[in-house]
């Protein structure tokens, strides 16, 4: 339906979209960084590839909780502590795609149960070969243009065990 509703509305062609897009890489060019904070994930990510912020990323990226998710290739909703119980783990759909090969889980420890190994085994291999990485309240990941994460990043194995980069 997302793709019906692009071909055939192309927002991207409008003229306002177009001119919001070419003052948005006009900012993007001349900013030090770009800072993608939290919020909604499927807002940020949609007002993300509707002012074609990707493109016009020539800066480092700052980001946390639903503005990591929206750096990814893959959006991944998920909750094991939800009201109604356990949920399983949803593509919500297209992020930026600046982050490759990673399922950024903000939250972790609060959000999934990550005691049940044979759950997070699952959803481990569920995204590989990406790697799901645990993000809690203070991570910090310097990642570079090879994709390699820092030493003390935590993540799924497909085992379903957490396990921590060890310095190389």
């Amino acid at each position: 339906m997302r793709g019906e509703f692009y071909q055939r509305l192309a927002p991207h062609a409008r003229p306002v979209i177009a001119e919001h897009r070419a003052e948005v890489a006009g900012l993007l060019g001349g900013a030090a960084a770009l800072v993608v904070a939290g919020g909604h994930v499927g807002v940020l990510a949609d007002t993300l590839h509707l002012f074609n912020v990707a493109a016009a990323l020539g800066s480092p990226v700052i980001a946390w909780s639903a503005g990591a998710m929206a750096l990814s290739e893959r959006i991944v909703l998920f909750h094991d502590r939800s009201a109604h119980g356990p949920g399983h783990p949803e593509v919500l759909g297209s992020g930026l795609s600046v982050l490759h090969g990673v399922v950024p889980l903000p939250h972790a420890r609060a959000r999934l149960l990550l005691d049940d190994t044979p759950r997070m085994a699952v959803f481990a291999r569920r995204f590989a070969p990406a790697r799901c990485v645990l993000l809690e309240t203070g991570t910090r990941l310097d990642i570079r243009g090879d994709g390699d994460f820092p030493p003390g990043t935590r993540m799924l194995a497909a085992d379903g065990h957490v396990t921590t980069l060890e310095a190389a």
